[in-house]
């Protein structure tokens, strides 16, 4: 029975509102109403509208409003050229659901045939997201199973992907038996559907118990809430090094309660201080002076020997003095806490035809006492580079990076790398945990947990956004995660998706409170579907999907 304007309207509003704030961060209800009906109010209010192009227009604009509520946490970025960006993005978003509402045509839309092709299609644009710039993998549709712990259990099947063909389905399956009420075969097909999440979560749960492992991977995560841009505060070199002395003089105070404690590893988070990890720019009296206020006496036999690359003999007025580095302040708080310390650095790499290349990397430093220590230090370049910000993307955008201080880009990593701390782990560094794939890597390689390194301060209302797709990965891969974040959500999860620890009790002290979390996290891992197949499983279904609805509609 076709729809009044009225009704119609009504629909594509309630459809709205639901979709739009269907996200653990935005609301637990609305999530689980996305999930099962929020697309079907949609679909059924788009039947109302017998032309293609109407039906692709009208797509095009709703879910782009969905992105543009979703994505309004690029609104708290400091600059205004961010604005393009975001109505850009939401564009992108919107014309790839206009795509499916082409298709959408009102007198097939509930064959399974056009179900299956509705759900492969939508799958694979967004997998295709994946491969515009450096990648967006923000806001899948499945993205609203997680705000539940059961239905998140869904990720380890076919992961972010999976989770968003199987809300598009159901959502259909909604639709079909509404519009073939009171056949009540149809609504039976959709509540299986729409529970069976529900279900596996349950059993996925009772089956892996890792109450009986006591084995945990205690980590310290420093959140030290520094300031972005801070080489625009100072009028000359001296004044911006003191400044930088004194954040290292936090981080060390931040860090000193949980002197004695069991530790193995301190993580802090993406680029943690100005300067390159071995850029002598700190006097050494400075240093140990600095060292010695914050631990006491004890400290000065903790500190590393003055060798190249930590430390370096310069010429000043003053004459000969040695002058030390941040690696030698990374070195220094390792060999204090005997313990590996994992952060966030910008560093560089000269090469013999005299071109540099700047990373922005995770360095791994291990205790000088440790038999397998070597100098320089192992490290971790981010893959991920964000545009504008960490790389150029267009030549035409070189001017406008240049009004805002970039004038060249940082180098895109070439693989995962896995540490040897107490357990195996692999680095991500900031929004790169979005992206199950490359977290997959880390998975094939061996790790036994992910360590994430992040700052949220560009965009200080993205936090629990973030938070939210990162947890994913711990269920994709069935591995622990922790975050160290500058600001943001600082803290660890099990392999389930559990939250096991997070520095902050209000939304305010989460992102904005600095600290240093000691987090006992248990070294319970599993095999997953998604850490053995990743997408290529999704991936493959939806082709063939595609190529089957498509035979069969012949």
């Amino acid at each position: 029975m076709p729809l009044s304007r009225l009704q119609t309207f009504t629909c594509i509003i309630l459809s709205l509102i639901i979709v739009a704030f269907g996200q653990p961060y935005w609301s637990h209800a609305a999530s689980f109403m996305a999930s099962v009906m929020g697309f079907a109010l949609f679909f059924r209010a788009l039947a109302s509208f017998p032309s293609r192009r109407q039906r692709f227009f009208v797509a095009t604009a709703w879910f782009a409003m969905v992105q543009l509520i979703q994505f309004s946490w690029f609104l708290s970025h400091p600059y205004l050229y961010i604005i393009a960006v975001y109505v850009l993005l939401a564009l992108i978003f919107g014309l790839q659901f206009g795509f499916i509402g082409w298709l959408a045509c009102s007198q097939r839309i509930t064959s399974y045939n056009r179900i299956i092709l509705l759900c492969s299609c939508w799958t694979l644009l967004e997998w295709s997201r994946l491969f515009i710039l450096s990648g967006i993998a923000f806001n899948p549709i499945g993205l609203s199973l997680s705000a539940n712990l059961y239905t998140l259990q869904s990720a380890s099947l076919g992961g972010a992907f999976g989770m968003s063909f199987w809300v598009l389905g159901v959502n259909l399956l909604a639709l079909k038996a509404w519009l073939a009420w009171p056949l009540y075969r149809h609504m039976l097909c959709w509540l299986v559907f729409a529970a069976f999440p529900f279900m596996f979560g349950f059993i996925q749960l009772k089956m892996h118990d890792p109450a009986a492992i006591k084995d945990t991977f205690n980590a310290v995560l420093v959140q030290p809430v520094f300031p972005t841009e801070e080489n625009m505060l100072f009028h000359n070199t001296a004044s911006y090094v003191k400044y930088v002395e004194a954040e290292w003089q936090q981080i060390l105070m931040l860090c000193k309660e949980h002197l004695g404690k069991n530790i193995h590893l301190i993580a802090l988070p993406e680029f943690i201080v100005p300067f390159t990890t071995y850029t002598p720019v700190y006097s050494y009296k400075n240093v140990k002076k600095i060292f010695l206020e914050v631990f006491g006496e004890k400290a000065y036999s903790a500190l590393p020997l003055l060798q190249e690359p930590l430390a370096s003999k310069c010429m000043t007025e003053k004459g000969s003095i040695w002058m030390v580095t941040n690696g030698y302040w990374l070195q220094g708080l390792a060999n204090i806490f005997n313990a590996p310390v994992l952060s966030g650095m910008e560093d560089v790499e000269d090469f013999f035809d005299g071109h540099r290349e700047y990373y922005s990397s995770a360095q791994f430093v291990e205790p000088s006492s440790y038999q397998q220590f070597r100098l320089p230090f192992k490290r971790y370049d981010k893959r991920v580079l964000v545009p504008m910000g960490e790389y150029i993307p267009f030549s035409f955008c070189r001017s406008l990076a240049a009004a805002y201080g970039i004038t060249g880009s940082f180098t895109p990593g070439k693989e995962a790398k896995i540490f040897p701390a107490y357990a195996p782990f692999g680095a991500s560094i900031c929004y790169e945990e979005t992206f199950g794939h490359l977290m997959r890597e880390n998975r094939l390689k061996g790790a036994e947990l992910i360590v994430n390194l992040t700052s949220d301060v560009w965009y200080p209302t993205v936090a629990q956004q973030h938070c939210d797709h990162a947890r994913l990965r711990t269920t994709e891969n069935g591995i622990p995660l922790i975050r160290a974040c500058n600001t943001g959500i600082t803290g660890g999860f099990d392999a389930f998706g559990r939250e096991i620890k997070i520095l902050g009790n209000t939304y305010y002290e989460k992102i904005w409170k600095p600290g240093a979390l000691y987090l006992q996290v248990p070294l319970f891992s599993y095999k997953t579907l998604y850490s053995i197949t990743g997408d290529y499983l999704i991936v493959f279904l939806c082709v063939l999907g595609i190529g089957g609805a498509s035979f069969f509609r012949r």
